[in-house]
């Protein structure tokens, strides 16, 4: 028995909800309407001797981190992308350079600064000030701070980079000890004052998930020269007002 011409709309109809919905096996309608059977099968319907196809699954699978906690499942293409942001990824030591290789839990990285990394100080306060001193040494250097407010904990950096022989740059910037999420609760500015100068700049914190890289890759921190920089120093130390408020 043949299925009148009238059906056709019906059964395209069909199988294209029984695909939408993951329906990956033939369920009896047999006009022309044939289903893949596994991940990555194509559904496709005869019509008038020619056969289109209707959609195409994708197999999915969990993230790498789906142990911590992500609850993703990804088409494998998409996989390197997410774990690269992956909110569930180790955390690493979130202070400038290479030299450290810890990983580990967001609760665990406040004991592993105060453990291996004693020698950064931390302030309380919502407002304070940062003194990074002898900016003048040569070569890369990194002066970093703790500040403590709203129950949170904020590291502070200025960082000098050499961009080319001769000329040398300075970034500051503010990062949370937290996830992204919590980091947008929060604003910082960061202002340098001198003789009848100021030098200002506001922005959301970053998470130390995103790092001091991130934040000066995308320029989104304070940048300041070598000859701005002693505009506001005074005999080689360098102040910088840091202050931390909720959004």
């Amino acid at each position: 028995m043949l299925c009148p011409a009238s059906c056709l709309p019906l059964l395209r109809e069909l199988a294209q909800w029984r695909c939408l919905l993951g329906w990956h096996r033939h369920h009896g309608v047999s006009a022309g309407v044939t289903a893949g059977v596994g991940p990555g099968s194509e559904v496709k319907v005869a019509v008038g001797g020619t056969t289109r196809p209707v959609c195409r699954t994708k197999p999915q699978q969990g993230s790498k981190y789906a142990s911590a906690g992500c609850q993703l499942s990804l088409h494998h293409s998409e996989k390197p992308e997410h774990e690269e942001v992956c909110e569930f990824r180790p955390y690493t030591c979130p202070c400038p350079g290479a030299s450290c290789k810890w990983q580990g839990s967001l609760e665990a990285v406040m004991p592993h600064l105060m453990h291996a990394h004693k020698s950064i100080t931390t302030l309380q306060g919502e407002d304070i000030v940062f003194l990074a001193t002898d900016i003048n040494l040569p070569g890369a250097v990194d002066w970093v701070m703790m500040q403590s407010c709203f129950g949170h904990h904020f590291m502070l950096v200025l960082e000098k980079q050499e961009k080319y022989e001769g000329h040398q740059q300075f970034f500051a910037v503010v990062l949370l000890i937290g996830t992204r999420k919590q980091a947008e609760n929060f604003a910082y500015r960061l202002e340098l004052n001198g003789n009848r100068r100021r030098l200002t700049w506001e922005a959301t914190p970053r998470s130390i998930h995103d790092g001091v890289a991130a934040a000066i890759m995308n320029s989104d921190c304070l940048v300041f020269d070598t000859s701005i920089a002693h505009l506001f120093a005074d005999n080689g130390n360098l102040g910088i007002n840091v202050t931390i408020s909720m959004c």
